[in-house]
């Protein structure tokens, strides 16, 4: 219901359900950080442990030598999976500053809160880098050596300017923060496994958060033996007390539906992780590396690309090298660590190519393995693209477009609500990847929205896109990055942002 009651483009199924309020009203903005007023942060190390493999080798499925997962290198993955590494002063709306962080959010409204699970659980501050206490390790049991990270959505963060297709950003931003995890504890040879099937009234508990205000989306696993999350029921409340998301927080039904309807209890976990593997697709979990760079980046590490990464606003419109195309999609879309689909994937991808050596321009369906099926010839491509993202230029402007999808009838048959679920997030650590892979070429990326069933229409498949991401040769170098804790300003954003206007105007 949520999903055909916010398609753009199209009446939504249900518009009797959906909420009526002021989206980017200022004076409810939601607070970026999650704040735990009468508890005491712990500082993390304030240093980035260095990895010693090309970027390009991780971001194609390679690992670097296993590294002790110590207090260093688990605050090195929380920054490089969460961190804030840039802000400006002042921005849209009137707030004070705008942070950024390492991973890309929809709207850079960051709803996604981050636990780590080891020796107790703690709550990750990303502004100050610091962990905050909630349960001691006499209550949640410790293996040793391992870790679990737990990632939560805050619906009113991204529903404020987005409303009910806001819970669709939720699993987005949780996938590129994963994707950005992934690769980080890959360069350290850190296992990992993601956990998209798990009891989620016991994790609920279990940080603490009360489901839909706050609620559970993913849990990742570091090192082996990870830490078990205990059953609902054994643990107290939490009595520490959180400020506000916002001076008011709305509610929105269908995204507290849409929730609920994909929950799982703990003794449904393995039938659904055994029916998500028997309907996903063999993906590989390796690919060849690119042949060439597009900058003369040398082979510069995946923490380098991670800080390097931001949401490119302004594309130019060169040729882009065949690399960025060909090594960028299969990289990306390889298999990740899913519980619910090892080996392989429950999502598709088709490329809108607008400019790239080697390629004819048209759509294509990437269908693994390095292949490009052709599906669209157009006369205008690049204004094919920039229609099919909302009119957005960066979706014509970009070397090419790709429009992460799956067939959500039968995926729904088959998984039900939470195989949506799955598949949004997988959606997103696919998006998330892509872009990384972009950078790691001295190329560009960006997320976009689009009209849902236009690009099913163009693309002239059953399936319905979920997140797209554009990639290009960007029209600006990549902006400064601060350290943990250390988040550097940003004083040339406004003039990037006037071009993007002059750039609106000139397509308008």
């Amino acid at each position: 219901m949520l999903h055909d009651s916010t398609r753009h483009g199209e009446a939504p199924g249900h518009p009797e359900r959906l909420v009526p309020f002021r989206p980017l009203d200022p004076s409810n903005r939601p607070s970026p950080f999650k704040s735990y007023p009468d508890l005491s942060a712990v500082r993390l190390p304030r240093t980035i442990v260095r990895s010693s493999v090309p970027a390009t080798e991780v971001l194609s499925g390679g690992h670097g030598p296993a590294g002790a997962l110590d207090d260093e290198l688990l605050g090195t993955l929380l920054f490089l999976a969460a961190g804030v590494t840039r802000f400006t002063a002042g921005g849209l709306g009137g707030e004070e500053r705008v942070w950024f962080r390492t991973a890309m959010s929809a709207g850079n409204l960051h709803p996604v809160e981050l636990y780590l699970v080891r020796s107790g659980v703690h709550h990750y501050d990303p502004l100050d880098h610091a962990l905050t206490p909630l349960r001691g390790s006499d209550e949640v049991s410790d293996p040793g050596g391992g870790a679990t990270l737990v990632l939560t959505g805050i619906p009113f963060r991204t529903c404020w300017k987005y409303g009910e297709r806001g819970w669709r950003h939720l699993w987005w931003d949780a996938g590129t923060m994963v994707a950005n995890l992934l690769a980080a504890a890959a360069a350290h040879g850190v296992a990992t496994r993601v956990v998209t099937a798990f009891a989620d009234d016991a994790v609920t508990e279990l940080v603490g958060i009360d489901g839909v205000e706050e609620m559970p989306l993913v849990l990742v696993e570091l090192g082996t033996p990870a830490v078990a999350v205990p059953p609902a029921g054994s643990l107290d409340a939490l009595a520490a007390r959180t400020l506000p998301v916002a001076p008011r927080v709305l509610r929105f039904p269908l995204v507290d539906e849409a929730q609920a309807a994909g929950a799982l209890d703990h003794a449904g976990v393995a039938g659904w992780r055994r029916a998500a593997t028997a309907v996903s697709r063999p993906a590989p979990e390796e690919v060849d590396r690119p042949a060439r760079a597009v900058g003369a980046l040398g082979d510069q590490a995946v923490e380098d690309v991670i800080l390097r990464r931001g949401s490119t606003r302004v594309f130019g419109t060169e040729r882009a090298p065949s690399d960025l195309l060909e090594w960028t999609v299969p990289a990306a879309a390889r298999s990740a660590a899913f519980d619910a689909a090892p080996g392989a994937t429950l999502i598709e991808h088709f490329v809108n190519v607008h400019d790239v050596e080697g390629v004819e321009a048209g759509g294509y369906r990437y269908s693994g393995e390095g292949r490009f099926e052709e599906r669209v010839r157009v006369d205008d491509v690049r204004a094919a693209g920039a229609g099919l993202c909302l009119g957005q230029p960066l979706g014509g402007d970009s070397a090419f477009t790709v429009f992460h999808a799956a067939v959500l009838g039968s995926l729904s048959s088959a998984l039900g609500p939470r195989g949506y679920r799955v598949a949004q997030l997988e959606a997103g650590v696919v998006s998330g990847r892509l872009s990384l892979n972009a950078f790691a070429l001295g190329g560009g990326a960006t997320g976009l929205t689009f009209y849902d069933s236009l690009v099913s229409r163009y693309f002239h498949t059953d399936a319905s896109p979920l997140l797209a991401t554009a990639v290009g040769v960007p029209d600006t170098p990549p902006a400064p990055s601060g350290s943990p804790g250390l988040p550097v300003e940003l004083r040339g954003y406004g003039n990037v942002m006037t071009r993007l206007a002059a750039r609106l105007s000139r397509s308008s």
